[in-house]
């Protein structure tokens, strides 16, 4: 009778052990699981639910989505709408190798090809080109992220909005004006410096539609360059009917001092704009986030009645 009960506990001890193995196996496998995203480097696996994220210039993209890296290369400040989620996030000094490998990351997203060579044998690297819309981006992002759902809310509430001021800067107040986007870094430095790109300018003129001032568009196209800085001899022949007019942090502005400033049509009708420098952050990235605030800032600050 002890001989057959010992060979029964044995027999449930050995069960018991073969589930409980089964079970650390099965746990195993889904903390490991991975799958397949085509990127334009090829097929790269990522992990299903990453872990350890490091990410440089789509750190907007990113965070926006509800997910928190364990480190970034780029900048973060109050006003950007993610901040909440990166703020005790550490900023990568060097994106280089050596740096990286402290982070013991298990996915690196980038906007650089030679990212690919340079760090996939650290972690998987997932690469999208800048020349990728800011929708198409997210999107992307999303399934890599297991973020669909969030991505396809916040691109539908961005093409809402989009349309809405699409339909406000094609009224009468706004037709065919052209627009500008100026930050005074003072007499000793940059003097007046144009944006089209950065500081809003992919959402103003590539989104929105809106023309540059003729003289701007010239200078753009000769010079091949975006961006660029203007004595504050010149700077007026550049200015559009109406000016987004960026400040720097804790400083006023220089150029609103001389007496060329007063001259300026759009600065006599009051059709300047002026962003003061603790809101910078907002005007930074061009993640579909970062488009949405700063839709709502121009739609609110330009629209009629509130000037």
């Amino acid at each position: 009778m002890k001989k057959k009960l010992a060979i029964l506990l044995s027999i449930v001890g050995v069960g018991s052990l073969l589930v409980a193995c089964g079970s650390n196996k099965e746990a195993t496998e889904k903390n490991n699981q991975s799958k397949i995203v085509k990127t334009e480097m090829g097929d790269v696996e990522v992990p299903v639910k990453p872990k350890k994220i490091l990410v440089n210039w789509y750190l907007g993209d990113v965070a926006s989505l509800g997910v928190t890296p364990v480190g970034y290369s780029g900048w973060a400040q109050e006003a950007m709408p993610f901040y909440e989620t990166i703020k005790e996030v550490p900023a990568i000094e060097k994106w280089e190798k050596e740096e990286l490998l402290s982070y013991e990351p298990d996915l690196i997203i980038t906007y650089s090809k030679e990212d690919f060579e340079k760090f996939s044998k650290i972690a998987p690297v997932v690469v999208v080109s800048e020349a990728t819309s800011s929708e198409d981006r997210l999107t992307f992002l999303g399934e890599v992220l297991g973020k669909e759902k969030e991505a396809k809310a916040l691109n539908e509430t961005f093409e809402t909005k989009l349309a809405g001021a699409k339909e406000m800067f094609a009224g009468d107040e706004f037709k065919d004006k052209t627009f500008s986007l100026f930050e005074d870094w003072g007499s000793g430095s940059y003097g007046v410096y144009y944006e089209t790109g950065s500081r809003g300018g992919k959402l103003l003129y590539d989104y929105l539609g809106l023309k540059k001032p003729a003289k701007l568009e010239e200078l753009v196209k000769s010079s091949g360059e975006g961006r660029g800085s203007l004595s504050y001899e010149v700077a007026a022949d550049y200015f559009g009917d109406y000016i987004l007019w960026f400040l720097q942090p804790d400083k006023e502005s220089e150029f609103e001092q001389t007496a060329i400033w007063k001259t300026i049509p759009a600065v006599e009708k009051g059709n300047v704009t002026k962003i003061p420098g603790n809101l910078n952050g907002l005007f930074y990235y061009s993640d579909v986030a970062s488009l949405t605030g700063q839709l709502d800032y121009f739609v609110d600050h330009l629209k009629v009645g509130t000037k």
